[in-house]
């Protein structure tokens, strides 16, 4: 699916964003009921609404151009995402759906892009997501913000950790069997996301903190050329499976959901 307009990125104000319901963590689930009670385009963080999906900005965006793609929370939403929490939920059956939903994330990244030709686009999820639902991030790769203000902001978006929509489908593309579920190796995440080191994504130079990794990514910015921006991102982009993403069974899934269910209800989380 193709956007053919060019769609304006304004990035929002923080207080345009809906206040805490209750539990941090239930952060997106409030901008899901704004998109749902506010039946206008007009709501400043919401940057495009369609029938199933909803593209909303970051409230703490981690580069000039930072965007979450999300399932809208209905009742008659017939996605079949929309109950979908994290990559742990899906399986082989939602693959076309899946499909779908990262087209739109290309197109969008597309529409941006006739407005900011110098930057190229990750698109993609966090292994450990911070929250729930699924949201796919579409994120420009110069990582140039305000609120990149520790090593893990930087590590999330540039290691094996940020696991790109293409290398989710290929992995659900190769189960041999309906019935398997995705499985993320989250111990071997949690160990990559601590261990990667603040290395520049277009010199390769190791930067000794995140002040220095700042700096230094502003100026190799400014001093890359467009071309060497874009052939940074394919040289990134060119692992199409990722170690992260492992197989587990609908019936191991149930229990282990049933498992955190029960954990939550006792208040253990």
């Amino acid at each position: 699916m193709d956007i053919q307009l060019r769609l304006p990125y304004v990035a929002p104000r923080k207080d345009k964003f809906p206040l805490q319901s209750s539990s941090w963590r239930n952060a997106l689930y409030d901008i899901l009921a704004i998109v749902e009670t506010n039946a206008e385009d007009d709501n400043a963080i919401i940057f495009l609404r369609q029938t199933k999906f909803v593209c909303t900005y970051d409230k703490f965006p981690k580069a000039k151009y930072h965007l979450l793609l999300m399932c809208r929370n209905y009742s008659t939403n017939p996605s079949c995402l929309v109950n979908v929490k994290s990559l742990n939920d899906l399986t082989k059956g939602d693959l076309d759906e899946l499909r779908e939903f990262h087209n739109l994330a290309k197109s969008i990244a597309a529409a941006i892009s006739g407005d900011a030709e110098s930057n190229s686009f990750k698109i993609g999820y966090h292994s450990i997501p911070s929250l729930h639902p699924l949201h796919l991030h579409i994120i420009s790769s110069d990582l140039d913000s305000p609120c990149i203000t520790t090593r893990k902001h930087i590590a999330s978006f540039t290691s094996d950790f940020f696991i790109s929509a293409d290398e989710v489908e290929n992995h659900l593309e190769s189960a041999f069997v309906d019935s398997l579920s995705v499985y993320v190796r989250t111990q071997r995440a949690q160990d990559l996301l601590d261990s990667t080191p603040l290395n520049c994504q277009y010199c390769g130079r190791t930067a000794l903190n995140v002040p220095d990794f700042k700096r230094h990514n502003k100026i190799c910015l400014e001093a890359t050329t467009p071309n060497k921006l874009e052939q940074a991102h394919n040289d990134n982009e060119h692992i199409k499976y990722n170690s992260l993403l492992g197989w587990t069974s609908n019936r191991d899934l149930q229990q282990n959901n049933n498992r955190n269910e029960k954990k939550r209800s006792r208040g253990d989380d």
